[in-house]
């Protein structure tokens, strides 16, 4: 629709009213832009980069978790890009930009119009309004991604909790292992002595001294490994830190001995609707759905108003005049209707709604596992430290004492000395699991928990 008024309208009151025509709403159910979108969560002040040629020296859980979360840049990177999401947040409730357009006519002419002036000079703007509610729907789908960034922040966090705990267990367990090792080693030393002497006064004859050496070199060589596995488990434990060197203490880990009360697997119900997992999996399919509802009103076309003001002139240069112009044009969806968007959108909220469904299960399964092995580690734990670990030292220490009087044989002490052995390393796992499985069913509850230590070991009254 066109409209030509010829007669000469003054040029500020039709740069006025094209001024308005730029100025009227997208659509009627639009919201206004808000204001507080662009400063409604600043950036957080990051720290300075942490010394990373210091040496830190690691005496609990909690200290550990606390300079992860100052330090890993895991969790910078989770704040990046909520960050990122919080800038389509105030991105998406932007309205299109007006457009402005000049226009000579005859700019370039022969015959009679050569030389002179353009016959028409128009000076125009141009403005998109959005339908169906597009901007409303782009900021509801920004929304809900930035909520869900949000829950993987918060989900970074707990799982860098999880990872130190269970590193820092690993990293204990790993020098207690160290330590048993050597005490095998002296073990051994004591048992290869006696049956030298044994074998030098005629008591033994010398194939009990070979199995003795063997016994002591099999017994080196595993404390070997057990020293490389240790370094293995500082160096895990360092990159979760972010330090190039960590140290730790297991003889002062109090924390990694306390088992606490057994476990009551009925205490606590199953995973609630607002646990943080649970929470990220419905924020996904709310998000797809909200993406479902912004092409699905793609597919309205936009109206974009035209104004314009323009000089007339004759050729013969005797007359002039000014027309104000008005224009609409709209797009007809004869081909493109967004069909592929909206089937791709439809089709990722199913695959998120079936991904929620197979998350639940599978965070229900995890958490009736752990607690199962919780109890299992714990119940190992408080057997081997009331019952077996005191009998298998009193078995070894008798044996190695008759074995130097000759009441024992050989083979027999070495069956103590590993039966004694055994019954440390199986007592260090189970705690190493417990520890673990606890740090596990932390994060599936999420939780942030860290072990405490005791004033004794905990175990069954």
């Amino acid at each position: 629709m066109i409209f030509q008024f010829l007669s000469g309208f003054p040029l500020a009151l039709l740069g006025a009213a094209a001024l308005v025509t730029i100025s009227m709403p997208s659509n009627a159910a639009d919201p206004p832009a808000p204001r507080r979108v662009a400063q409604a969560a600043p950036a957080p002040v990051t720290s300075p980069p942490p010394d990373v040629g210091a040496r830190i020296m690691v005496t609990s859980p909690e200290q550990a978790v606390n300079l992860a979360l100052a330090r890993a840049p895991i969790l910078r990177s989770a704040e990046a890009g909520r960050r990122a999401a919080q800038g389509d947040l105030v991105q998406a409730g932007l309205r299109p930009n007006p457009e402005a357009k000049i226009d000579n006519q005859s700019f370039i002419a022969s015959g009679p119009y050569r030389g002179g002036s353009p016959l028409e000079t128009s000076l125009g703007l141009s403005q998109r309004i959005e339908t169906a509610g597009k901007r409303q729907a782009r900021v509801e789908t920004a929304g809900r991604a930035l909520a869900l960034t949000g829950l993987d922040v918060e989900a970074a966090r707990l799982d860098l909790v999880r990872e130190v705990v269970r590193a820092l267990a690993g990293a204990v367990a790993s020098a207690r292992a160290v330590e048993i090792g050597r005490e095998r080693v002296r073990l051994a030393d004591e048992v290869l002595r006696a049956t030298r002497a044994r074998v030098e006064a005629g008591r033994e004859p010398l194939v009990q001294q070979r199995r003795a050496e063997v016994a002591r070199e099999t017994a080196a060589v595993g404390f070997e490994r057990l020293q490389r596995e240790a370094a293995e488990a500082l160096r895990a434990l360092s990159v979760l830190l972010a330090a190039p060197r960590v140290e730790i203490s297991a003889a002062r880990a109090a924390w990694f001995d306390n088992i606490g009360p057994r476990p009551d697997l009925a205490r606590e119900p199953a995973l609630p609707s607002s646990q943080l997992d649970r929470a990220r999996l419905n924020a996904l399919v709310d998000q797809r759905r909200a993406e479902l509802d912004l092409q699905r009103r793609n597919a309205v076309p936009d109206v974009t108003i035209n104004g314009a003001v323009s000089r007339l002139r004759e050729a013969s240069q005797t007359a002039t005049g000014t027309a104000f112009i008005l224009g609409l044009s709209v797009p007809l969806p004869v081909f493109d209707r967004n069909q592929g968007n909206i089937l791709r959108a439809g089709a990722e909220v199913n695959r998120a709604e079936a991904d929620a469904e197979r998350g639940r299960l599978y965070l229900d399964a995890s958490l009736t596992d752990g607690e199962r092995r919780l109890d299992q580690s714990w119940r190992a734990a408080d057997s081997l430290r009331r019952i077996v670990l005191p009998a298998a030292g009193e078995a070894a220490a008798s044996a190695r004492e008759g074995y130097a009087a000759g009441k024992f044989s050989l083979l027999e002490v070495l069956d103590a000395q590993r039966a004694l052995s055994d019954a440390r390393e199986q007592l260090n796992a189970a705690l190493l699991e417990m520890q673990q499985v606890r740090a596990d069913i932390a994060r599936l509850r999420g939780r942030a928990a860290t072990p405490t230590p005791a004033s004794a070991p905990a175990g069954r009254q």
